[in-house]
């Protein structure tokens, strides 16, 4: 069975000036950069990241990518400590010429930030449904 890792709320809503970059060469991207707050970053087989893809507007730039996280160039810098919420680790990754091919695009490029709005809005729903079920 795989693990996945996911972006977090914090990470898109505190801090829409995501730094990380990929950039198209031939056939792939390279990556570079790195992602605070990693949700089962420590032990996940991919990550799906959200990563700049060109220099447009901030709503339009970013693209997700399904990220295999034993690739070279992949680090996982540290597991965060957290008060909560144990069940999955918190970590901080960094990217350092990843090369990831473009077939890994999640739809289409420069859709990435709509459609992980879109991904909160479900993941919302649910937060607010396992609250009033508690």
């Amino acid at each position: 069975m795989y693990k996945f890792c996911n972006l977090t709320h914090a990470q898109l809503l505190f801090n829409p000036g995501i730094k990380t970059k990929a950039v198209k060469k031939g056939d792939e991207y390279v990556i570079n950069g790195g992602k605070m707050w990693t949700t089962s970053g420590t032990q996940a087989d991919w990550m799906c990241l959200l990563a700049n893809t060109s220099d447009g507007p901030p709503h339009r730039n970013k693209s997700l990518i399904c990220l295999p996280m034993n690739l070279p160039g992949v680090h996982i810098a540290r597991k965060i400590n957290k008060i909560g919420m144990w069940s999955s680790d918190t970590a901080e990754v960094f990217f350092d010429d990843v090369h990831v091919p473009c077939k890994n695009i999640i739809g289409q490029e420069g859709m990435g930030f709509t459609y992980q709005m879109l991904q909160f809005q479900e993941e919302r729903l649910w937060a607010v449904a396992n609250s009033e079920c508690s």
